[in-house]
């Protein structure tokens, strides 16, 4: 709804972030149907009644977010979003973990405390009700990806919330660091939409769907053709082939996922062979039936 609205207010902006100035400039306004974005119009280009109207259709964000910060978190929020010294610590390596909340109970007031729980000595910055980001430094590097969705399953079972996670990679440098922030947490939006169900995400787990939905048109109408329809008339046969290829294309392992005997899964490789044409056990080959596979779970009836 605000970027049609954006086309009424030529020199507004756009953003996915909380505004963090300009207050005194930009009316704000917020809208939290899907993925929170900020709508900022220049107060000389907007009228009262224009105000008062979509008052009552958004949010209106008239201040910055109250969240409690410390001394260190606040230079680590003015360094990512004003520009500012970069923090003592940059010198190391930090990772950044982007987290968001898609359902919450309105009682769960102490998920967060929860949260910070498992990250001791770490810095959080809240971006909004929802979201906000994890600053590691050496000492919690260690946590993995099976780490991460051990916290997020324990704090669904203990407060009824679902936490998704986005890990960063590692960095050092200011520049590194504030750059990635912005694009790693666009990445992080990107992979809420296209990967619903998953609890944690990365760029490389993020990155083939990705292409997926943005194939040119004339490789995509190829693919739906030759491989995509008949992956999408027989989920049985998506399914072998998506766990067979995410197991490295080993069969044992992949018919074990699946809990089928090691055969069956044998005897369906080579029926989507006989179907497609295409050698399941090249290398070329697998990355194409993969993005197939992809696009037929997300265009699957």
């Amino acid at each position: 709804m605000l970027k049609k609205l954006q086309s009424y207010f030529p020199t507004s902006i756009l953003v996915n972030l909380p505004p963090q100035s300009s207050f005194d400039q930009y009316f704000w306004i917020k809208d939290t149907k899907d993925e929170p974005i900020w709508l900022g119009i220049p107060k000389n280009d907007i009228q009262d009644e224009q105000i008062e109207l979509l008052s009552t259709l958004f949010e209106v964000v008239d201040s910055q977010p109250s969240f409690q910060l410390t001394e260190g978190e606040k230079q680590w929020q003015k360094f990512l979003f004003h520009e500012g010294t970069p923090p003592t610590n940059t010198g190391n390596e930090i990772r950044l973990i982007h987290y968001h909340i898609s359902t919450k109970k309105d009682d769960s007031s102490d998920w967060d405390k929860a949260l910070r729980e498992f990250f001791l000595d770490s810095m959080f910055i809240q971006i909004d009700e929802r979201s906000g980001i994890i600053i590691l430094d050496k000492t919690n590097l260690v946590y993995g990806e099976d780490d991460f969705y051990s916290i997020s399953t324990t704090l669904e079972n203990d407060f009824f919330i679902r936490i998704e996670f986005y890990i960063g990679k590692k960095r050092s440098t200011p520049q590194e660091i504030r750059e990635a922030f912005f694009l790693e947490r666009e990445l992080f939006i990107e992979g809420l939409t296209l990967l619903a169900q998953e609890r944690i995400f990365t760029y490389e787990k993020i990155f083939p769907s990705l292409s997926a939905a943005s194939l040119p048109a004339i490789p995509k109408k190829l693919l739906e053709t030759d491989v995509i329809d008949i992956l999408r008339k027989d989920s049985e046969l998506l399914e072998s082939m998506k766990v067979f290829l995410e197991n490295n294309s080993n069969t044992s392992l992949a018919a074990k996922k699946l809990y089928i005997h090691r055969n069956t899964l044998q005897y369906r490789l080579e029926k989507f062979t006989d179907l497609t044409g295409i050698n399941v056990k090249t290398f070329n080959s697998a990355v194409t039936i993969y993005l197939a596979c992809l696009m037929a779970e997300r265009t699957k009836a």
